[in-house]
């Protein structure tokens, strides 16, 4: 079975409309270099492929302790 090879930006749509699909939106944002050596450093140590799973753990867990009242 031969594989249809995709231009990058129709993979890129393709990638996109997935995650829109899927409840998801996107952020765009600016962060200081320590915290994406922080994150990279995460990554690596857990093994995943992105930054995206650290950074939403990261948020998951700041919002769920600003819920319990812990500052």
């Amino acid at each position: 079975m031969s594989r249809q090879v995709l231009p990058v930006k129709e993979k890129v749509a393709a990638h996109r409309a997935r995650h829109v699909a899927a409840g998801r939106q996107l952020v765009n944002t600016y962060l200081p270099a320590e915290l994406i050596e922080q994150i990279d450093q995460t990554k690596e140590a857990e093994g995943v492929r992105g930054r995206t799973p650290i950074i939403e753990a990261a948020l998951r867990f700041y919002f769920e302790k600003k819920h319990e009242g812990i500052k």
